[in-house]
């Protein structure tokens, strides 16, 4: 009986006091492996169309500077062709580039005072290639730019003689692209840029609306103005071109994100 009584005791003690008795080992909780978002880039392309209208002054050659006053209608009668592209490419550390590329091929023809036909062709492209850095506002964003606009010109025309315009150039310009959210769906944006090089100068003003139709989709619509003013040249010499113009008018765009 003492036996017993001492044996239950050390038994007690054991299982209480912890003693020599190795505590119950945990089973290990496996965590799944975090995956990250691999994506570091993100795209968007936008055809658009430019109802554009052109005012302002240009000269050729011998010929001395004339009024331009060109509407929208006008230029939709003797258009060609024409193509208008945006893209952009936004790397997540916010650093980015910008490609923007308008070309344009007009034509047309009427009959003069004497009865010649006096026919005109301007195939009119400008292109721009910008780097930007994106930084993120509390309710929207603010893209820094900096890049070159280049122009290409060429001119014929046609009256008793003819006449050709084959000109190049480019501008170096800064600007800056401010995005601010207004909605769950629509953004209010408004941007410009300045610059100058083979110019006197150049720039651009632009506001309007984006429009979220889903994921990957978007409307563009804004109001934009284009200025120009460059002079190659001896005025009412053979090789003179000016050309010192707006152009001005709404765009409208469709934003493909992927």
């Amino acid at each position: 009986m003492t036996k017993l009584l001492i044996g239950s005791a050390l038994l007690s003690s054991l299982l209480f006091a912890g003693g020599n008795v190795a505590p119950v080992t945990e089973i290990p909780v496996v965590e799944e492996p975090m995956v990250e978002d691999t994506s570091a880039w993100n795209f968007e392309l936008s055809p658009y169309l430019s109802m554009s209208s052109i005012s302002g002054t240009s000269a050729m050659g011998l010929a001395g500077a004339s009024n331009i006053d060109v509407n929208f209608d006008q230029i939709s009668d003797a258009l060609e062709f024409g193509v208008a592209a945006h893209f952009e490419a936004l790397h997540n550390s916010g650093w980015g580039l910008w490609l923007d590329y308008n070309y344009v091929s007009l034509g047309g023809s009427q009959s003069g005072p004497l009865g010649n036909s006096l026919s005109i062709d301007i195939k009119q492209s400008v292109f721009e290639g910008l780097g930007m850095y994106r930084q993120n506002l509390s309710n929207g964003t603010m893209d820094y730019t900096a890049g070159v606009r280049s122009w290409r010109m060429k001119i014929t025309t046609d009256f008793l003689t003819q006449r050709k315009i084959d000109e190049d150039w480019v501008d170096f310009i800064v600007g800056a692209r401010w995005t601010q959210n207004i909605s769950e769906n629509w953004k209010f944006m408004l941007r410009g840029d300045i610059g100058a090089g083979d110019s006197d100068f150049t720039a651009t003003a632009a506001a309007g609306f984006r429009y979220d139709i889903n994921e990957y989709l978007d409307l563009d619509i804004q109001y934009k103005a284009l200025w120009v003013d460059y002079e190659t040249g001896t005025p009412n010499r053979v090789g003179h071109f000016k050309y010192d113009t707006t152009t001005y008018g709404p765009i409208v765009g469709i934003n493909f994100k992927f």
